[in-house]
């Protein structure tokens, strides 16, 4: 490209317009001197062809630096101006007068633009708390956690009239999550404060999760997290009490006594009852919930299945004569009824009969015999107790109450069911019940 200098760039426009440009062998450039020493030069490029482009030059290392500016236009309309070309070259002079690289410079700013830009419209696109609170919850249920409901209502009880649903996920600090606790201590809930404190913090950490998962990530809300605010919270750790309650023996006998004359309860309720203490403590929630197809007569054994398993692993346990024959009464009225569960719901035959049912049943036995309080799963703690002092052994309990193993050896290795040991056990722990 040949450069001729011109005093004033004004003669290079004259010379494109006159049309002796066209039959120039080459381009041509002409420099505008308007800029002071160490701003930089502005230049008009004209084609063989009568086009012509302002560009900024510019010296850094030795090297020639070009930025171009716009096509030339008298008018403005579809290019630059004149004026505004010197305008703009003025601008790009005062950054070259700083030291600076104006191409780079100006590299820089259009990636700071492009990523403010992507930052806003992250901001926009990012979920909020109330959706944050709603992928815990939809999780819940996926994994099978009966709780869902309950610990949704104890949330929006608790912490969303402090911590707006619709505030961005990311942005909730743990100021926030402390004044919702602090407000639950001041009325004197403090072991609730412990439980909704678990719900924000396992709520956090799906998000977290969810937002490395890369399915998720290009299909639902992003919530943008890069901390759980809730980690290090303390819990309130004297409120929390280990569960103490159980029958000891002569409360034991009386209950089971009671119980066989349905004194202040049903027949039907006695029986469940009576059927989480001859089973060796199962779960009342997973006995309520057993399906008339998993009670095996002629294995004499029955299936808590994963479906409704605490631990999300099937159990199956042995059933001693007494056992038998509270399933086969169960059975008769299913059949009856031809209800979905073997311990059904009166008043929809669809469904299992409700844990708080059982516990408002077992409220209204013990008022009417005077009994110290005590709840369903205490009799869990109660079997566990007195099947340790009859000689049966930790592990053996465990397996027949569905605990879950973590060694290595019973995660991955260990296949064996136990149904003789665990037979042999509630054999035993149902004769010393009888004899009680």
């Amino acid at each position: 490209m040949k450069i001729e200098k011109a005093q004033h760039i004004e003669s290079a426009i004259k010379l494109m317009k006159s049309g002796s440009a066209k039959h120039r062998q080459q381009d041509f450039s002409v420099v505008c001197n308007d800029l002071s020493r160490g701003m930089g030069r502005l230049m008009l490029q004209v084609s063989q062809v009568g086009t012509a482009t302002f560009r900024y030059v510019q010296k850094v290392a030795g090297k020639r630096s070009y930025v171009v500016i716009g096509p030339y236009s008298k008018d403005g309309r579809g290019g630059v101006t004149l004026a505004e070309a010197r305008q703009i070259a003025l601008g790009y002079g005062a950054i070259a007068k700083k030291g600076d690289d104006v191409k780079s410079f100006l590299a820089g700013e259009v990636r700071k633009e492009r990523e403010k830009l992507e930052a806003e419209e992250r901001e926009r696109a990012a979920g909020t708390f109330g959706q944050l609170i709603d992928s815990y919850i939809q999780s819940m249920k996926a994994d099978g956690k009966r709780t869902w409901s309950q610990v949704f209502s104890a949330i929006e009880k608790n912490v969303f009239p402090l911590i707006d649903p619709v505030q961005k996920a990311h942005s909730v600090t743990d100021d926030q999550v402390i004044a919702v606790l602090a407000s639950m201590i001041d009325r004197g809930a403090e072991t609730q404060s412990n439980r909704i404190r678990s719900y924000l913090h396992a709520a956090f950490n799906t998000g977290l999760q969810h937002d490395k998962d890369p399915k998720k990530r290009v299909s639902e809300t992003y919530f943008d997290l890069k901390i759980n605010p809730v980690s290090f919270i303390p819990k309130q750790r004297h409120a929390e009490k280990v569960g103490e309650r159980y029958l000891d023996k002569t409360e034991l006998k009386k209950f089971l006594h009671l119980l066989n004359q349905a004194s202040g309860i049903s027949e039907w309720t006695a029986n469940i009852l009576k059927l989480c203490l001859f089973t060796g403590g199962q779960r009342p929630y997973e006995i309520l919930t057993l399906k008339p197809g998993k009670v095996d007569f002629e294995q004499r054994v029955f299936e808590i299945s994963e479906d409704f398993s605490k631990n999300k692993r099937s159990h199956l346990v042995p059933m001693t004569d007494t056992v038998q024959d509270l399933m086969h009464w169960f059975t008769d009225h299913q059949k009856l009824k031809d209800a979905d569960f073997l311990i059904y719901n009166r008043l929809n035959l669809n469904k299992h009969f409700r844990t708080d049912s059982l516990g408002t049943a077992l409220d209204r036995f013990r008022a009417a015999n005077k009994f110290t309080h005590f709840a369903p799963r205490d009799l869990r703690r109660t079997c566990k107790t007195h099947m340790g002092s009859i000689g049966i052994s930790k592990e053996i309990r465990d397996r027949i109450q569905n605990h879950a193993f973590t060694d290595v050896s019973s995660r991955h290795y260990d296949r064996w069911d136990y149904l003789p040991e665990k037979s042999d056990a509630l054999e035993q722990w149902e004769e010393w019940l009888l004899n009680l």
